[in-house]
């Protein structure tokens, strides 16, 4: 899923369902891994992104600004959830 230029997956692992983000050249980088199962995973993956989205028209600013100023913060809070 494609959140503000940033992808974003859930994929199953040996440990379980988690969601990374595709950093450079294929590598994934784990961001969540407290997934019950595949349904859940989605489901927090679209919460994130619904949530990010809107708190970046409401700050008015383009997806590159937002993530160097404030979109990582809100990730973090979002996943501890």
């Amino acid at each position: 899923m494609n959140i503000l230029g940033k992808e974003f997956i859930t994929e199953h692992m040996p440990q379980g369902w988690v969601i990374c983000e595709e950093l450079k050249y294929g590598v994934f980088n784990i961001i969540d891994k407290k997934l019950s199962n595949r349904k859940h995973a989605k489901a927090k993956l679209q919460y994130i992104n619904d949530s990010l989205v809107k708190d970046c028209q409401n700050r008015g600013v383009n997806p590159k600004e937002y993530w160097h100023y404030n979109g990582t913060k809100l990730l973090m809070k979002l996943i501890s959830k």
